[in-house]
Order: structure tokens, then sequence, then C-alpha cells
């Protein structure tokens, strides 16, 4: 009766190791390739915040990882000119958004299928250039399992954010600009045979074809991977 008790409690010992092992935590590195100093910043989908829930400062060449449970959604992105570390500073550092619009990598692991999504969005603006790598899974062919990149530098001056002291700090969609239904595929628009790249978002999708340019952008720019980790690069 002892060695049954004993096999028992060593099967649910396993189990236990093997649950914990298949809901083991996904790494994301960020690394610095850019010549400057930037402000990192990490924000969880749903939660409403005008500043990051994480932040971190990275020297030039400098990475840094951290650790999501692997059912995270949320966004990576970062900035220069951030006045200190941590981002306190919420109208130079804060979340992305339609006003200060930044480069951003998208989460959302072990969706369908069990794979994860990830993306470089553009929809609301751009700030600096960007590539997501997945690394553990198959070898990459295409949307699956590949590394999405977007080199964009350049900003129309009509698009172009500057700070106080006149330096260009981020460039905003078309979407962020006009707020028109059209740019922002919204009201008769909000559809994908209605909502097209057209004006400005075109000529970044030409630039950054990896990269979503406006809200219905999926086709083109969703990447899948049942991946242990993954490594965002700036500049």
């Amino acid at each position: 009766m002892l060695k049954i008790q004993s096999i028992i409690t060593y099967i649910a010992l396993w189990i236990t190791v093997l649950v914990s092992m298949s809901q083991a935590d996904k790494s994301i590195t960020v690394k610095n390739n850019c010549g400057s100093v930037i402000t990192v910043g990490v924000l969880t989908n749903g939660v409403s915040s005008g500043l990051p829930e994480q932040s971190f400062d990275l020297t030039p060449s400098a990475t840094n990882s951290f650790s999501k449970s692997d059912s995270w959604g949320g966004r990576v992105w970062a900035r220069y000119h951030c006045s200190g570390s941590a981002g306190k500073d919420s109208s130079n550092c804060g979340v992305p958004g339609a006003t200060n619009p930044a480069s951003l990598a998208e989460f959302f692991f072990k969706g369908a299928g069990g794979k994860d999504f990830y993306d470089i969005s553009l929809v609301d603006g751009y700030n600096m250039p960007m590539s997501i790598a997945p690394s553990g899974g198959a070898s990459p062919s295409g949307y699956s399992c590949g590394s999405p990149q977007c080199s964009i530098s350049d900003c129309p001056k009509e698009y172009a954010v500057t700070d106080a002291t006149g330096n260009v700090i981020s460039c905003m969609s078309a979407c962020s600009k006009t707020g028109s239904s059209q740019d922002c595929c919204t009201g008769a628009n909000n559809n994908p045979d209605a909502c097209k790249a057209s004006g400005n978002s075109a000529a970044i999708k030409q630039k950054c074809p990896d990269a979503y340019s406006f809200a219905y952008d999926d086709q083109q720019s969703t990447f899948e991977c049942e991946a242990e980790s993954f490594t965002v690069t700036f500049c």
C-alpha cells in the first residue's frame, strides 16, 4: 500500500513539474543598437495608464531581459530624449498614442493554436528603427517564425512631432494627424474591404513592408511562432 502511495505521489509530482514547464514564462530581451541612450517602456494590453508598467534606460550596445507569462499580451517601445529613467515624464516618455507615437513591438502569447503572435505596429506613427526576432521556434519561413523589421527614419515635415527644443522625436501616422474615418478605419470604413492603405500609410508600407501601417493590415504584418523567447532590437 505504501509503495502504491509512493508511486502516486511520484506521478503527481511529475505532472506538476510538466504543467509548470508548459506554462513557463517567456523571455523578452531588448537591445539598444542606437548611438545614444534610449528609454524602454512596457505595457500590458488592457491596462489604462499614462506611464509604462516597466521602464528602463539602455546605453548603446546594452541589453536587458525580462519575463512575461506564456499568456501575456502587450507592447514594447523605446524613446530618445526622455527625461530620466523609469519614464516619469508622461509628456515625453509616456505610453505611445496619437499625439506622442512610437514604433511598437506587439505580442500576444499563446493565442490561436497555442502560437505566439507578434508584429511591428506603426499605426499611430513611429520614432525609431526596430526588429523582432523569435528564438526556440521552428525554422523561419515567411510569417512563420520570421523576424519583422523596419528601418524607416525620415518623416514628412507635416507629420513630425517635436520637443520643446525643436528636435523631431517621432512621426505621426495619417490617422494620428487627421483623425479621419478613412485614415483611421472607423465608422463606415471599419472593415477590411473599406480600409486600405493610401497616401501616407501606403508610403510607410512601401518602406516597411513587414510592419502594420493601418488598422486592417493583418495579412501582411502578423507573424506567428511557438517560440521560447524574443529579442526586440532598436536601431
